[in-house]
């Protein structure tokens, strides 16, 4: 069995200084395999908030992978975000945008989806670029034909059921359909503050997409602050139990409930 933390949207600079205490005791006194963040780690990019995170991480018992979000690049110094957007998260995170992590069973895979511009003036919303989702690709091809695939990503694929429409990802559908192609069984992401769990259409063995509330900050919208426990069995069928915080300590929030996900 591999145990996965996935933890999303810390926003350190908004953050709740009693869940990230909280959370920090939760998953160290149980350290999971690998904690899994994808994105925003910052609120406004700035070198003490990455600091703060980085020192959140640092004091993890488990091995961490963590790919940045929209809030990661800094919105306020326009030269650095248009010609190295990714400067100080290189310097206070991590040399890596899309960091990869393996053992025996299960190989994991950041994608890096937030864009330093666009066609239009919400830089929030994110991209599954070509030249990106290539080099993932070829990295997915790589590995021993057995192990679980899981891509950690900040921005989701897939809406909530029954939400009213919303900008969707840049190159949402292509990625969902090469994920499947690539036998990606998983993917782990954040972005909207809530938290879900939903298989893709189209037949066949699809991905299946699984997202978080915020872990650890205040700009809660609508759902207390949770994290997702993933439990990967040798054979590849998960089970998906989402953690909220209820004021005194970390609960399920439901039952677990089993997803059949491709096995070897």
């Amino acid at each position: 069995m591999t145990r996965i933390a996935h933890i999303t949207d810390l926003h350190f600079g908004a953050e709740d200084p009693a869940v990230v205490t909280a959370l920090l005791r939760e998953l160290n006194d149980d350290p999971p395999d690998l904690v899994a963040v994808s994105g925003d780690l910052t609120q406004r990019a700035s070198i003490a908030e990455f600091r703060a995170a980085k020192a959140f991480l640092d004091a993890l018992l488990a091995p961490w992978l963590a790919v940045p979000g929209n809030h990661d690049i800094s919105t306020y110094n326009l030269i650095e975000r248009f010609t190295d957007p990714y400067r100080r998260w290189r310097h206070e995170i991590s040399s890596e945008t899309a960091p990869v992590w393996r053992n025996d069973k299960v190989a994991v895979f950041g994608l890096n989806t937030a864009r330093r511009m666009a066609l239009h003036w919400d830089f929030s919303r994110g991209r599954v670029t070509e030249r990106r989702l290539v080099r993932l690709l070829a990295d997915l091809d790589a590995v021993p034909a057995q192990l679980t695939r899981v891509v950690v990503m900040h921005h989701p694929l897939i809406e909530p059921e029954g939400a009213p429409p919303l900008h969707s990802t840049g190159g949402a559908k292509r990625a969902l359909k090469m994920f499947s192609a690539h036998r990606v069984a998983l993917v782990l992401a954040g972005h909207l503050h809530r938290g879900y769990v939903r298989a893709t259409s189209g037949g066949g063995e699809q991905p299946l997409v699984v997202q978080g509330a915020t872990a650890t900050s205040v700009r809660l919208r609508g759902e207390p602050n949770a994290y997702n426990r993933v439990c990967i069995g040798a054979d590849g069928r998960t089970v998906i139990t989402p953690r909220v915080w209820d004021g005194a300590a970390w609960r399920d929030r439901e039952a677990p409930s089993a997803q059949s996900t491709r096995s070897a």
